[in-house]
């Protein structure tokens, strides 16, 4: 009896361990699914889902949302009830099916179920069958054609028996409108297929609304186009909008002008003009003045409009004042008038006389700059004396101007006068000597100028009795051991009075009865300088020359 227990208990235990074991290794096969969900429309064509596992697959069933039955899928197998095997083969894992046609009845959730190594397991798709709303519809509260400025609109967009809901949103023409919108609701109403989806506005109406259109638009897969749209207009009534004054510009002397305001306002505002106290409504007149009726400009704007005929400066300097009036409230406004000619005298300051002066006097200052600089460049009228000063340190030494009656001693550089024993004073005339070939001799026979053709250089004069072997040694053996220029210099010359012959003063400077003489090393630097003033000097009285 005892064994007979013990049997009894090691068979349940076996059964039970079986069981637990079978149940553990079909939780460890996932099945993965490819779409999880996926949404179709009605009448949609071949739309094909996957199952799969991640070893082989003994055989594979289907089982289609709302349905019972179970179809087996086989590669080898041929379409049953719309129905086909869709992958690369149960031994690669995969159990997939297409279908050749959706319907309502598809919407819900499929099953399929594999077997792998004697166990089954199962996954699911999703399978959203999408069914167009209704089209959206606008409800405002309050309920009305019109609204008045600062009204607090609330306004529901509607769309019904949509499978999935549709996506709502709000536009003020083509603006989106995100401020004073409540969150989407969606929610199925009784005995009725599919989802009603709603979504809510709160706005505070200003006059800038009116005219405009408020748009609901919704998104849905099903609609034909995707999306649908429905709209209203918005109409405001207030009173005239305020302007800050205005000018009206641009108005003629003499002739009859129009003075014209836009202004905004609904209902059509009522126009009366006020001229020196005088009101002048609109339709009537008085005097020179008449006031129009405001005309439509459309989107709630209005022309008003005062004539006047033959403007005068008078009628400029008046002040005119306009009220515009409506069911709603009014509204004044100033208004200033600015003609043309005035606006043409206020931006220069002065007239065409005044204008045309200014410009005289301009070019006569730009005249006296240019004679000026002119002037100053040539060394003529009041710049004369300083271009003297200035052309001498260019000028060949002993040289005169011949425009000039000053000697030639008076125009020489500090750092090239010398002075030489002389019994008489002469000066070498070198006016003409720049132009041709020629050999000048001074009268005391001591001196000569060579000029060459095509130089400006001349060849220094040199005393001949420099030649004299006896004074120049004399000359090389005393040299100076101070400036000739130097108030220091002891006045001491290697030649005496009469080896200097009739005319020592060779190179036309100051005479002086001190004897001086110029040592051998020091007259060749002297001689290199003069010639390039002499050169410069020649340059510069060419320019002049090319000039005038």
């Amino acid at each position: 009896m005892v064994d007979q227990h013990k049997i009894f208990f090691a068979k349940t235990s076996f059964v039970i361990c079986i069981i637990s074991s079978v149940f553990t290794y079909a939780q460890q096969i996932r099945v993965d699914t490819d779409p999880p969900e996926v949404i179709v429309t009605e009448n949609q064509r071949n739309v094909s889902l996957m199952c799969r596992v991640g070893r082989p697959i003994g055989f594979c069933t289907i089982t289609l949302p709302n349905r019972d039955q179970q179809v087996a899928l086989d590669p080898n197998t041929p379409p049953r009830d719309g129905l086909q095997y869709f992958g690369p083969g149960l031994q690669a894992g995969v159990c997939g099916v297409t279908v050749d046609r959706i319907t309502t009845a598809h919407n819900g959730q499929l099953k399929c179920s594999l077997f792998v190594d004697g166990v089954s397991a199962e996954g699911f798709i999703n399978m959203v069958v999408a069914v167009a709303p209704t089209s959206p519809k606008i409800e405002t509260v309050p309920e009305a054609q019109s609204f008045e400025v600062d009204t607090k609109l609330v306004a529901h967009c509607t769309t019904k028996n949509g499978n999935p809901g549709a996506v709502l949103t709000w536009y003020m023409e083509d603006e989106p409108i995100f401020q004073g919108v409540l969150a989407p609701q969606e929610f199925q109403e009784e005995d009725q297929p599919g989802v009603t989806s709603v979504l809510t506005l709160h706005r505070s109406i200003q006059a800038s609304d009116s005219g405009k259109r408020l748009f609901c638009e919704a998104k849905h897969i099903a609609y034909p186009e995707k999306v649908s749209k429905t709209s209203r207009q918005i109409i405001v009534n207030f009173a005239p909008q305020a302007l800050p004054e205005t000018t009206v510009h641009g108005l003629t002397l003499g002739r009859t002008v129009d003075v014209t305001i836009t202004i905004r306002s609904n209902p059509l505002p009522h126009a009366y003009w006020t001229v020196d106290g005088v009101e002048i409504e609109q339709g009537l007149e008085s005097g020179r003045y008449s006031a129009r009726i405001p005309e439509s400009l459309g989107n709630d704007m209005y022309n008003v409009t005062l004539t006047i005929a033959g403007l005068t400066l008078e009628d400029l300097s008046k002040t005119y004042f306009l009220r515009a009036v409506n069911r709603v409230g009014m509204q004044d406004y100033t208004v200033m008038l600015s003609s043309m000619q005035a606006e043409v005298d206020e931006s220069s300051g002065v007239g065409i006389g005044g204008i045309i002066g200014i410009v005289l006097a301009a070019l006569i200052v730009l005249t006296a700059v240019a004679l000026i600089i002119v002037a100053r460049a040539t060394g003529r009228w009041c710049f004369r004396e300083k271009s003297k000063s200035t052309f001498s340190s260019n000028r060949q030494i002993g040289e005169t101007d011949h425009t000039d009656t000053c000697t030639a001693g008076d125009h020489l550089l500090p750092a090239a006068t010398i002075e030489v024993p002389s019994t008489r004073s002469s000066s070498v005339n070198t006016s003409h000597a720049m132009f041709s070939t020629k050999t000048y001799n001074h009268p005391s026979n001591n001196y000569e100028t060579k000029l060459y053709n095509n130089s400006a250089l001349p060849i220094m004069l040199r005393p001949k009795n420099s030649r004299n072997a006896d004074l120049l040694q004399a000359s090389v053996q005393r040299n100076p051991q101070m400036s000739i220029n130097s108030s220091i210099y002891d006045g001491s010359s290697i030649y005496s009075t009469e080896s200097a012959g009739d005319d020592a003063n060779q190179l036309g400077l100051p005479q002086t009865n001190r004897n001086r003489w110029i040592p051998v090393q020091q007259r060749d630097l002297l001689e290199r300088q003069a010639n390039l003033l002499l050169a410069g000097a020649h340059i510069r009285r060419k320019k002049e020359t090319e000039i005038f």
